[in-house]
């Protein structure tokens, strides 16, 4: 009844963009790293899990929600400092061209993502997605209660519930450990992008 597509790194080549501002914000906020791996390990989870995660793992102790909203606006500014230099992410030409197919078929779909709204609709406009995937077709990650971002099934469920659908009628495309699970949970069929 729907295809439901994951953005950074399915539809949009972002992650390689974002991993720079992660750890440029870590050395302004208590010296907080990551390693590529790691970083690629993180695909999928909600900004705010990833940032408390690697504050425990850098600096031991749990982060508060002031650290965290203060990392998060600093690697959001990053990010937009960055790409403004280097340009927006590019399409991932294979992914972008389903979606574009389903859509002309009648198919409904929706953006199912853990990313930044700002981050993501820039993101799928810069790709020529706009269209395909509106404001009102889009679900994050702070749509969601604390907590139930990937990999709960959650965001799968209301992406599919936005349409009309329940998630077990729907396609889910993803690129990410997290991702994948949170569609299996939610009874999506999976596609490994």
């Amino acid at each position: 009844k729907a295809a439901l597509f994951d953005v950074d790194g399915t539809l949009v080549d972002s992650m390689p963009r974002f991993y720079p501002s992660w750890n440029e914000a870590g050395k302004l906020h208590g010296g907080l790293s990551m390693s590529l791996d790691e970083f690629y390990a993180y695909g999928g989870w909600p900004l705010p899990e990833i940032t408390r995660d690697l504050h425990r793992k850098c600096v031991g102790a749990e982060a508060s929600d002031e650290f965290v909203a203060a990392y998060l606006a600093t690697h959001k500014r990053l990010t937009g400092e960055h790409e403004a230099v280097v340009g927006p992410p590019p399409v991932i030409a294979c992914t972008a061209a389903i979606a574009r197919e389903w859509l002309a078929r009648g198919v409904p779909v929706v953006a199912a993502t853990s990313g930044l709204r700002c981050h993501v609709e820039a993101h799928l406009a810069a790709a020529g997605l706009g269209e395909v995937f509106p404001p009102e077709k889009i679900v994050t990650a702070a749509d969601l209660p604390p907590g139930r971002g990937k990999p709960n099934p959650d965001i799968f469920q209301r992406a599919a519930a936005l349409v009309g659908a329940d998630a077990a009628e729907c396609v889910a495309y993803e690129d990410a450990e997290a991702g994948f699970e949170a569609a299996y949970r939610a009874g999506c069929e999976v596609v490994d992008v």
